[in-house]
């Protein structure tokens, strides 16, 4: 009654999961994770307020217009007050300011420049972005797909024992087996189903865990495709996108050095005005003018800061370069690493698919003899088991495989 009940409900399980399942590949979810990230759309916001920020340069180098008004009243009390000569007793106001600094290109170009660099800073902290998160996925994809392997064979293997179950059966009734052999095969083909049913429920789980990365907001439970995975040919690590953070430094100090050298040339500014200045009302209308000029700064002496900024830029170009030389020494260290792991692991995989076949060899002639009572079911039992572990180390070799190859294409993306 028991194993009637499990076995309804199993089929209930399968039927209504069929239903529902729908198959998916790995590059659904990387568009999905790529689409869903709030750390992509945010460095993709700071690349359109960058572009805002240059056009606020660009018009800061624009002529600047100002309206000026005041109104000033100074008495004199009983011969008390401000001196009338400085300040002509009362004071009225009104201009239209206009400036511009001018001869200074090269700071504008700096200026400019530094928002280039800045969004090269953020583009390659999107395409790192993208890596980790392309890698993450994979990663859970290839975890899932491995528990998706391990369900699919035990329920291959749960079919063909129940047909074994039902023929065993009628060998114990007419005196071939022992009913204690019966209730041993069908003990280890319940152990399986439960096996199989906590596949099911670690399946989901981590199907969840994939669609909570890629932020996917529903309760359908896929079937996940074959991963394709191929190799990244190498290529020197000036390429990988890693290495582009050290150019992209480089290029931040160097501009830093024009910035500095631009605040050491002269200022030149052109400036003029238009409008109303009066201290004696009664005259007002004689008082409408207009000027027009320029200035010159020239710096002499700042007590030696642009020397130390140098200085200080030099540091910074040393811890630069130290970083680099570093990551650059990790980096093939890695490769080389995951390249040997590669290697070696692939090297198991061909002799675990050979015992795999001895073993579904083994499996098919112990059929025919425990048809014909030729065989214990011990021994048959034995051979079971023995399939199950063939069956799962091919599987985690082959998952290995790919998520030693997830990890290489990782480190040499472009």
């Amino acid at each position: 009654m028991i194993k009637t009940l499990v076995n309804l409900f199993f089929l209930i399980f399968l039927f209504t999961s069929a239903l529902r399942a729908q198959e998916k590949d790995i590059e659904y979810f990387i568009t999905q994770g790529f689409t869903s990230s709030p750390l992509l759309k945010d460095l993709n916001n700071q690349l359109r307020t960058n572009s805002y920020d240059s056009l606020l340069v660009k018009a800061s180098f624009q002529p600047q217009v100002n309206v000026n008004t005041s109104l000033m009243y100074a008495p004199i009390v009983k011969g008390y007050g401000y001196s009338e000569p400085i300040t002509n007793g009362q004071q009225f106001l009104m201009q239209i300011a206009a400036g511009q600094a001018i001869f200074n290109s090269k700071a504008k170009n700096a200026q400019y420049h530094k928002f280039g660099i800045e969004n090269q800073g953020i583009t390659y902290s999107v395409k790192i972005s993208k890596l980790d998160l392309k890698k993450a996925i994979i990663s859970q994809y290839l975890t899932v797909y491995g528990i998706y392997n391990e369900t699919t064979f035990r329920k291959n293997l749960i079919q063909t024992g129940e047909d074994e179950e039902k023929i065993l059966k009628e060998l114990v009734n007419q005196g071939y087996y022992k009913q204690t052999d019966y209730l041993s095969f069908l003990l280890e083909l319940q152990s399986i189903t439960f096996e199989l049913t906590d596949y099911e429920i670690q399946y989901r789980k981590e199907l969840s865990n994939l669609k909570i990365l890629c932020g996917i907001n529903d309760t359908i439970t896929y079937q996940l495709k074959n991963p394709d995975l191929a190799l990244v040919p190498a290529s020197g690590y000036v390429n990988p996108v890693f290495f582009q953070r050290f150019k992209i430094d480089s290029l931040r100090l160097e501009n830093e050095k024009v910035i500095i050298n631009s605040h050491y040339k002269p200022q030149v500014n052109w400036f003029t005005d238009a409008g109303l200045v009066n201290n004696e009302p009664r005259f007002i209308y004689q008082n409408f003018g207009v000027s027009i000029g320029i200035s010159l700064a020239l710096p002499v002496y700042d007590g030696n800061q642009r020397k130390l900024s140098y200085e200080k830029l030099k540091v910074s170009e040393e811890t630069r370069k130290f970083y680099r030389d570093f990551f650059a020494s990790q980096y093939d260290q890695q490769i080389s690493q995951l390249n040997s792991e590669l290697r070696l692991t692939m090297e198991v995989f061909p002799k675990l698919g050979k015992q795999l076949e001895l073993s579904e060899d083994l499996i098919r002639q112990d059929k025919v003899l425990l048809n014909t009572g030729g065989i214990s079911v011990t021994d048959y039992i034995l051979a079971l088991k023995n399939e199950i572990l063939f069956k799962n180390n091919i599987n985690q070799y082959r998952i290995r495989i790919l998520q030693i190859i997830n990890e290489i294409n990782y480190w040499r993306e472009k």
